[in-house]
């Protein structure tokens, strides 16, 4: 099973309790009509738990799915449920969502609404390459891959790496000195869990892995070194 989540910044800071209050309020629904069939669609957070430095919720939203039913195409209601989780960190808030690339940004744009009124509040936040390097060096021995972007050797984009102590290889700092480390897969030394890093805050968990764990781990390790 592999576990998806993107990691997003808010650009104001927000108490804890402000953001539970808000998420516990807000439900939207509206109709949606097709092929004759009408369709309650529900947009809502549900089972929002809070404390003063985080909150955790789950977002949940309908989409119309189309299924063939006696040879026709009948709509009918899917509801998406995702883990969001609010974190205060060192001045400012993280919002990370358990959720793949294209749902989770929809989400993010979304709780940017729920939260400040209109989207462009909540961002893509990001790792610098600084941190990547150094969060890969902590523990060397548990990389397995490692990929290189903004290469300067001209008509190649990225370089990658595979195998077992890549720090030590002479590979590594030829390609740490041509490019940058824009994603590594690990297995973190707490948790035991096999996970993909990217720089652009998207972390990916293989294996069979529980969605708890998962988010203790990117809280632990991920989110401290999210760059501001």
């Amino acid at each position: 099973m592999v576990l998806s989540a993107k990691i997003f910044s808010l650009v104001e800071t927000i108490p804890m309790d402000t953001i539970a209050r808000k998420l516990r309020e807000y439900r939207e629904e509206r109709i949606y009509e097709k092929m004759g069939v009408k369709l309650d669609l529900v947009v809502e957070v549900r089972d929002v738990v809070a404390s003063s430095d985080r909150v955790r919720a789950v977002f949940c939203f309908d989409k119309p799915i189309f299924v063939k039913q006696r040879g026709k195409l009948t709509p009918i209601i899917r509801t998406y449920e995702s883990t969001i989780f609010f974190k205060s960190l060192a001045g400012h808030t993280i919002l990370t969502v358990f959720e793949k690339k294209h749902r989770a940004n929809m989400i993010a744009n979304k709780v940017s609404e729920i939260l400040f009124i209109k989207r462009g509040f909540i961002r893509g936040a990001s790792i610098s390459a600084e941190n990547m390097g150094r969060f890969h060096e902590e523990n060397p021995e548990a990389t397995k891959v490692i990929f290189f972007d903004g290469v300067d050797i001209p008509g190649v984009d990225k370089l990658s790496l595979y195998g077992d102590n890549l720090k030590d290889t002479n590979l590594y700092a030829e390609y740490l000195r041509r490019g940058r480390i824009w994603y590594i897969v690990t297995t973190s030394r707490s948790y035991g869990i096999t996970v993909g890093i990217a720089r652009n805050g998207i972390v990916v968990a293989f294996g069979n892995v529980n969605e708890s764990d998962f988010i203790r781990f990117i809280e632990d390790e991920v989110l401290p070194i999210i760059q501001r």
